[in-house]
């Protein structure tokens, strides 16, 4: 049965004509991936959401945007680096940005993402260098450099938060596991402290002690995936 036969069938001009737009498509795809790569090292990068260490604010599955290249405030989210980096090889490297790419960031395959060591966190701006901070009932206090006295986090955030607190035991001790009281601490020049939102399950500066400046990978400036949650934080 003899097949149907098309004009590039008997032009030269349309299949070359056809060849030069799939040429044309193909470069664009590429160097709208460059474009696109280019952001995000430079500029905003996205960021998934894989535990519920930010909850209510951010919730597993949510993609969030960060700049690398703004300061720090109190009350802001930002991006801790890992403790521990696995390196990568440049096939590998290679085929994660491919494979997010064309996921829109979802998928990852050499990323691991069940391990704290080896992956990026998301945690809160609660002490600035050189504030005198202490908690109480998973509450953070501060008193700022040059300030007489304490002022609980919320009163001293330019921004608006929640944070969950888990039902505990009557009889629970705050001071065992991820504390929800400490004595008062002074932070040094570059060091920030950082909280979870959700404070009775997340490991962060309770745990680290104050992160230096330098650990900071970036500010997250909005959430944008799902829709429904597109916003700043």
């Amino acid at each position: 049965m003899a097949r149907n036969r098309t004009i590039y069938d008997f032009s030269y001009k349309e299949r070359r004509a056809l060849r030069h737009k799939i040429y044309w498509i193909a470069g664009f795809i590429c160097v709208l991936f460059a474009v696109v790569q280019i952001l995000f090292s430079f500029l905003l990068f996205p960021v998934v959401v894989i535990s519920d260490s930010m909850a209510p604010g951010a919730v597993p599955g949510s993609t969030v945007l960060v700049s690398p290249v703004v300061s720090y405030n109190r009350g802001d989210t930002v991006i801790v680096k890992p403790k521990v980096v696995e390196p990568l090889n440049f096939f590998q490297k290679a085929l994660n940005e491919i494979a997010a790419f064309i996921s829109f960031q979802q998928f990852r395959p050499f990323e691991s993402r069940g391990e704290f060591s080896t992956t990026p966190s998301l945690r809160r701006v609660v002490g600035l260098p050189g504030d005198t901070v202490y908690m109480k009932d998973f509450i953070l206090y501060i008193r700022p450099a040059g300030s007489s006295h304490f002022l609980t986090e919320f009163e001293l955030s330019d921004k608006a938060y929640d944070v969950t607190v888990s039902n505990l035991p009557s009889v629970w001790d705050t001071s065992l596991g991820v504390a929800g009281v400490f004595p008062e601490l002074t932070l040094d020049e570059d060091s920030y402290f950082l909280l979870s939102d959700s404070r009775t399950d997340s490991i962060d500066s309770r745990i680290w002690g104050p992160v230096p400046g330098k650990s900071i990978a970036g500010r997250v400036l909005f959430q944008y995936f799902p829709f429904s949650l597109f916003g700043p934080m």
